[in-house]
């Protein structure tokens, strides 16, 4: 594990920002982490807009440092969606409710370099994130996936200076479906979430895949 961030870090944050307004649209705001020990994992917010429905939420910061060994991918950072309602004012913010989204985002980015978790498309992770947060919506697990509810283009970047980035969609999930990937495997989960369309657009009260 790496003590600093490695060299060109700011090319590849410089990249990340226009990877996002090329494929997703316009950052509006940012939620910087600034008592970092490690990483500092802030996150970019594309809110909803013409042509776009939904509230964006994208890291950097997860990629300041390779993966640890045994990961799918050299390089990743994280996606996730929220309804066009989802409060994201200062004062809202302000209320785990609101909040978690974020607290889990940041959570999941310095697990890697902090517990050395190898992060790959088709992991469950349900220990180390602040799922009492968000309690109220009875979520316990998340699933790494391709995120499908933004363009094919944006899944990949080419950040130069020899890093290629993998984005992970955030999904949230139930006890159950993450009793069921334990049990029946991951593939046996995915098949069941795509069928009832859950992606990392974050649905409070859905239905579980159970």
């Amino acid at each position: 594990m790496h003590d600093e961030p490695e060299i060109g870090d700011a090319d590849a944050a410089a990249a990340i920002l226009a990877h996002i307004r090329e494929h997703i649209g316009p950052v509006d705001s940012v939620f910087h982490e600034l008592e970092a020990a490690g990483v500092a994992v802030d996150i970019h917010h594309v809110p909803p807009a013409k042509g776009r429905k939904h509230h964006t939420l994208v890291t950097t910061g997860l990629s300041d440092r390779q993966m640890p060994e045994g990961a799918g991918v050299g390089y990743g950072e994280l996606v996730m969606r929220l309804p066009p309602d989802w409060p994201m004012d200062e004062e809202a913010l302000e209320q785990d409710a609101a909040s978690w989204p974020l607290a889990m985002l940041k959570a999941l980015g310095r697990l890697p370099h902090e517990n050395g978790v190898s992060y790959d498309f088709g992991l469950c992770v349900d220990g180390g994130l602040p799922f009492d947060m968000a309690a109220d919506t009875g979520f316990a697990g998340v699933l790494l996936a391709p995120p499908v509810t933004v363009p094919d283009a944006f899944w990949c970047l080419d950040a130069g200076c020899g890093k290629v980035i993998d984005f992970f969609g955030v999904v949230m999930l139930y006890p159950d479906e993450v009793a069921l990937a334990r049990s029946e495997g991951v593939v046996a989960l995915a098949h069941k979430l795509d069928a009832l369309k859950v992606t990392e657009l974050v649905q409070p009260g859905r239905k579980s895949a159970a």
